[in-house]
């Protein structure tokens, strides 16, 4: 049962959704709900923060008000930290909060970082005891032609334009036809 939920809020799209999403599951459980916004700061002291103490106190307010707004109990903190130190201090509050599961946004690496697992979502992820929520990507749901939602069998069932040209590419025991006919395996 989830009785407390530690929501770690940020400052992009991802952050809102998982606001929402945070709402959502709380109000169905009965929830409570901390909201904790990390202000990340670099571990050399020399590049600004990406917002001042005051924007993310304005963040995590208005993030509790519009809980609170729908009938979910919420408070809220702020804690800057390290970029390194996050997911530690995320998975810390919880701890100490006593909570039931840790939501997060579900925002996407790309490259270098997403093969290290250096997000904080992994990271945390890695770094937790108790049970890791990550709410949808915003804007994940996926449209047909018409413009209905597509469920995810249905998704995973009509194939993407790149494997429609690796099927027609590849034979019928994984070799690779080449422009002059000839197969490679």
């Amino acid at each position: 049962m989830l009785n407390r939920l530690l929501l770690a809020l940020d400052q992009f799209d991802t952050g809102q959704a998982a606001l929402e999403f945070t709402g959502q599951v709380a109000h169905a459980t009965h929830a409570s709900v901390r909201v904790l916004h990390v202000r990340e700061l670099e571990m050399l002291g020399r590049v600004p923060a990406l917002e001042t103490v005051e924007e993310a106190e304005r963040l995590v307010r208005e993030a509790v008000f519009r809980l609170r707004l729908n009938g979910v109990p919420a408070d809220g903190r702020v804690r800057s930290l390290r970029d390194q130190q996050v997911a530690c201090g995320i998975a810390e509050e919880a701890d100490w909060w006593q909570c039931d599961a840790i939501v997060l946004g579900s925002r996407r690496l790309h490259g270098v970082n997403r093969l290290a697992g250096h997000g904080v979502r992994e990271r945390v992820l890695r770094q937790s005891l108790i049970p890791v929520l990550v709410a949808p990507t915003p804007g994940a749901v996926e449209v047909d032609h018409v413009g209905e939602p597509l469920d995810t069998c249905e998704r995973l069932r009509t194939p993407s334009p790149r494997r429609q040209r690796h099927r027609r590419n590849t034979g019928r025991f994984g070799t690779t036809a080449s422009p002059l006919g000839e197969e490679r395996g």
